[in-house]
């Protein structure tokens, strides 16, 4: 064998490794690029969460605010009715007691 068919035998080699490593390359990049694909699917869904998350707390907030005011507004009508109540009661009373030492 000449020196220059050992050459092209070693570069005839080398191009094969060559060509086997871009091979595994594409390979492995085909992988990579196809689970990039799939965590920006899931940054996608993360992202569409936080926004609905963000809208529920707001309605949520709302609803706690409407419910504070009915407790509220009822608090007071409670109050009233107690205060009414113990008017009467203390009305009724005095009545009782004028009328026991004869006051008309």
């Amino acid at each position: 064998m000449t020196e220059t068919e050992k050459k092209i035998s070693e570069l005839e080699v080398m191009l094969k490794e060559t060509d086997s490593r871009a091979r595994s390359n594409t390979k492995r990049l085909n992988i990579v690029a196809e689970e990039m694909r799939e965590n920006m699917r899931l940054t996608s869904a993360i992202e569409k969460l936080a926004v609905e998350t963000k809208y529920m707390r707001a309605d949520l907030n709302e609803t706690i605010e409407r419910l504070n005011k009915l407790e509220g507004a009822n608090n007071g009508k409670w109050e009233k009715f107690k205060w009414s109540v113990l008017s009467v009661i203390l009305g009724i009373v005095i009545a009782f007691i004028a009328k026991a030492i004869g006051l008309n």
